[in-house]
């Protein structure tokens, strides 16, 4: 059943072992699921008969809070992996940040998902060129991904006691869009996006 809590076997490199998920779909391949990791944030399909199991009510998130938490990068809107760019995007994100220590600035909770800037610390020696940028500014500058609409900052800052930082990450990614559309980077290639193309944000 989507969004129950289960036990799921996944193999860690170290060996099978059971771990807290949760149902987010039925796969397309019959008799899989697709879970995710409560407590770690990856994903897998993995076989219904084999794989899952019942979790002990003392172990449901009810009682002991999950410790993944899924987060979207702050007023950073990138096409789906489908399309070229979002798949770029998703592999640049991955390169700045797979493995590392970040930093994540969390601006607030929406929709269930932990609103952030990520930056990555060890640029900030001063040596890097993007040592002050966030993941969100370079993402947008790299043009594979677009600064959010004003009303969805607007929307973001009734749930902040402070909004002042969101708002000069706001100012910093319409800069960093400005940039990508001047020397027509990723989307921007063929000239400005139209209307329609908005929808497929």
């Amino acid at each position: 059943k989507v969004n129950k809590v289960v036990a799921a076997l996944f193999d860690d490199g170290t060996g099978k072992s059971w771990y807290r998920a949760k149902i987010v779909e039925k796969a397309p391949s019959k008799g899989n699921v697709k879970v995710v990791f409560v407590d770690h944030g990856n994903f897998s399909t993995v076989p219904l008969a084999t794989h899952l199991r019942p979790l002990d009510d003392e172990l449901g998130t009810d009682k002991i809070p999950a410790v993944a938490k899924e987060a979207v990068l702050a007023l950073t809107e990138v096409r789906p992996l489908d399309d070229d760019e979002g798949h770029e995007a998703a592999v640049m994100l991955q390169e700045m940040a797979w493995g590392k220590e970040m930093k994540a600035h969390t601006f607030c909770e929406a929709e269930g998902q932990v609103v952030v800037a990520l930056y990555d610390p060890s640029a900030e020696d001063g040596k890097s060129k993007s040592a002050s940028k966030s993941v969100n500014e370079q993402i947008v500058a790299a043009g594979l991904g677009r600064c959010a609409k004003k009303d969805k900052l607007n929307s973001l800052k009734y749930k902040m006691k402070d909004a002042d930082a969101l708002i000069a990450l706001s100012k910093d990614l319409d800069k960093a869009q400005k940039s990508a559309k001047k020397s027509r980077s990723g989307m921007w290639r063929y000239g400005d996006i139209g209307e329609e193309d908005d929808e497929e944000y």
